[in-house]
Parts: C-alpha cells; sequence; structure tokens
C-alpha cells in the first residue's frame, strides 16, 4: 500500500494537486473543469486566469486522451493507458501529461510542437484557422488542432519530450507552467514535473487530490472516481463503496484545523492483487488525535452485531456537531469496511499531526 504521507510531504505546499493515472476517457472532464475552477476562483492571484487554466488543462487532457495508447494495445511489461497532473503552487499553475504514443508517431508530434514553438503567438490563430479550413479531420486531434490551441492559450512554448521505451513504444512527456505574469524559462516545466510525474506512473496511484474538502470540492471528485470505476464491475458492486468514500472525504472537512478551508488530501490506489485502498489525510491537533484514536479503536474492538448497535445507540442518544455527529461516520465506514479499520498518525511539530485513513475494498 503507498503511503499516503510520502505524497502528502511532496505536495504540501501545493494549493491544488491532482493526479489521474491510468486509462482516461472524456466522461471526466467535467469533474477537471470544476475542480479546477473552484480552487482557482477562490484564489486571487490567479482568479483572472481561471478560464484560461481550465481551458489550458482540458486540452492537456484530451491530448492523452487522443494520443494515448489503451490498455490493451500497451506493452504487457509497462502501464498503459496515460498520466495527467495538474499542480496549484504559489503563484503558478503546472499542468502536465506522460501517455505512450506508438513510436512511429514520435517524429510527426516532435515536429508539429517545435513548429508552434517557433510561431509567434500572434500568428498561431492564422495557423488554427488555415488546419480548420484546409485539414481533413481525425480522432488524433484534427492535424494537430488541438496542440494549436494549446500553444495559442499557453502564450508560451510548450515542454515536451519522448523517451522510447520499446521497439514500438514511446512515453510522451507534456508539460506547461502559467504565471500571471507569463514568464517561463524554456524546459522548466518539465524539469519541474517530469521526475515525480514519472514516480506516479510507475506507482499504484489511481488518484491523488489534494486540495480543499468543502462541498464543493466534493462532489467533483465522487463524479470523478463515478465515472472511473463504473465499468469496474468488482469495485462499484463492493458493499457501500460510494458511501464511504463520501464519509472519508467528509471526515476530512469534520476533523480539520483550518475551520475555512477544509485543506487536506485523498488518493485510491490498486495494489498487485487487484485490492483497492481509500486514502485520506489532514492535519490535526492533539486533542483531535486523542479523540479519534479512542473512536477507532472502540469501533475495531467491536463485531458486526456490535457495530450496528452501536449505530442505533448513537443516532437515538448521539449529540449531533460539526465533528462528525457523535461519530456516526466513522461507524457507518467500520459497518462497511471489509476489515478493521487502518489509521496512522505522523508528527509534525508544534503539536500537530499528519492524521492518515486507510479502508480497504
Amino acid at each position: 500500500m503507498e503511503n499516503l504521507f510520502e505524497y502528502y510531504k511532496e505536495l504540501e505546499k501545493d494549493r491544488l494537486s491532482f493526479i489521474f493515472n491510468g486509462d482516461v476517457s472524456d466522461d471526466i472532464t467535467d469533474g477537471i473543469i470544476r475542480i479546477t475552477e473552484f480552487n482557482v476562483n477562490n484564489f486571487e492571484a490567479l482568479a483572472n486566469l481561471s478560464k484560461r487554466i481550465s481551458f489550458i488543462m482540458v486540452e492537456c487532457f484530451q491530448n492523452v486522451v487522443r494520443h494515448g495508447l489503451k490498455a490493451e494495445q500497451g506493452s504487457e511489461k509497462e502501464k498503459a493507458g496515460g498520466l495527467f497532473a495538474a499542480r496549484l503552487m504559489g503563484e503558478a499553475n503546472y499542468v502536465s501529461s506522460i501517455n505512450l504514443i506508438d513510436i512511429e508517431e514520435v517524429e510527426l508530434l516532435r515536429g508539429k510542437l517545435n513548429q508552434l514553438n517557433s510561431i509567434e503567438k500572434d500568428k498561431l490563430k492564422a495557423l488554427y484557422l488555415e488546419v480548420l479550413n484546409n485539414a481533413e479531420l481525425s480522432s488524433k486531434g484534427g492535424a494537430g488542432l488541438g496542440l494549436i490551441q494549446l500553444a495559442r492559450k499557453a502564450g508560451q512554448p510548450i515542454s515536451f519530450d519522448f523517451q522510447d521505451i520499446s521497439d514500438h513504444l514511446s512515453n510522451f512527456y507534456l508539460s506547461l507552467k502559467l504565471t500571471t505574469d507569463g514568464q517561463s524559462q524554456p524546459g522548466e516545466a518539465l524539469r519541474f514535473t517530469k521526475s515525480f510525474d514519472e514516480k506516479i506512473k510507475n506507482s499504484e496511484v489511481l488518484m491523488i487530490y489534494k486540495g480543499d474538502f468543502g462541498k464543493d470540492s466534493i462532489m467533483p471528485i465522487i463524479q470523478i472516481i463515478e465515472e472511473k470505476v463504473k465499468t469496474d464491475n468488482e469495485l462499484t458492486t463492493s458493499k457501500g463503496f460510494f458511501l464511504i468514500l463520501v464519509e472519508l472525504l467528509q471526515n476530512v472537512s469534520r476533523h480539520n484545523l483550518n475551520s475555512i478551508t477544509k485543506d487536506g488530501i485523498f488518493m485510491i490506489t490498486e495494489d498487485k492483487s487487484g485490492t483497492y485502498w481509500t486514502s485520506v489525510g489532514n492535519v490535526v491537533d492533539g486533542d483531535t488525535k486523542a479523540l479519534l484514536m479512542d473512536r477507532i479503536d472502540g469501533l475495531n474492538a467491536m463485531d458486526e452485531m456490535g457495530l450496528k448497535q452501536a449505530y442505533k445507540q448513537t443516532l437515538r442518544e448521539g449529540s449531533f456537531s460539526d465533528k462528525g455527529g457523535a461519530g456516526l461516520g466513522l461507524i457507518e465506514i467500520a459497518r462497511k469496511s471489509s476489515e478493521k479499520l487502518n489509521y496512522s498518525f505522523d508528527e509534525l511539530g508544534n503539536g500537530n499531526y499528519f492524521f492518515t485513513f486507510n479502508v480497504k475494498f
């Protein structure tokens, strides 16, 4: 099982991190837009770039959809599908992707991207209209229309790279950095994201979200997960999957040091045995740590009948509060989970701890 705290330390300074690893489809685009616009619009320094950032994120994601190989097309030894990542850090927004492509496409894509990077910004619109009027549209993105639009909106060179991994396949890396002043050094975005993206691509991680866990963020996350797993009968028929998912996401909001921005991190992984793990984490103080340990250890000591009785009793007698309805959410998670509740606390200093909550399906 992947260590959520390690990813939290890597992404701690990010206002928003969204990473999607695996087969991608158009169905989750709307959820990506909603998450992005909520987080960017609530950050004054980048609010005026909201529409531009959303457009670039969608185009970058669509690039993976258009050019990426599906799982059945990829090498047996390599993870097919693609990786899409967006990180809002300081006053910069990084958008990046990795996907496998047929090695025969490499030189064609390299030529298109080098051409786009050499064209002045005000001439890209003319190129777009020329291609739109004269080129044959195809499933690979309309003769490069998507890449032209990406270059137009970015207003800066697109960072890219290719890495051959076999005689037939190559990894295609693409990355952009957006700032309010439009300044970015050549290749800076790619250097910043490439090593971390590669780590995620080769891990068990399917999805990571780090950011605000208010209700306006939770619903798009659930929407994306529903689209991701709706064809996976094993996961979607797992008892209480979405009930546990909602309770876990709300748990971050309930037990949070910050009463305004409910900052936390969420991750879904699939281990080598095909088992799915859902993990959430956030920073808590010492009092909350003691409360959570007492509640969770108590629930882990109960059998199925004991949990049922505890739920009924708490529902009947408990005092509802913003800390989770006297523990009803935790009881529901314990009742629906296939195993005892798994949790940990990592000390951060100043009397605070990083709380990790893992549930197996």
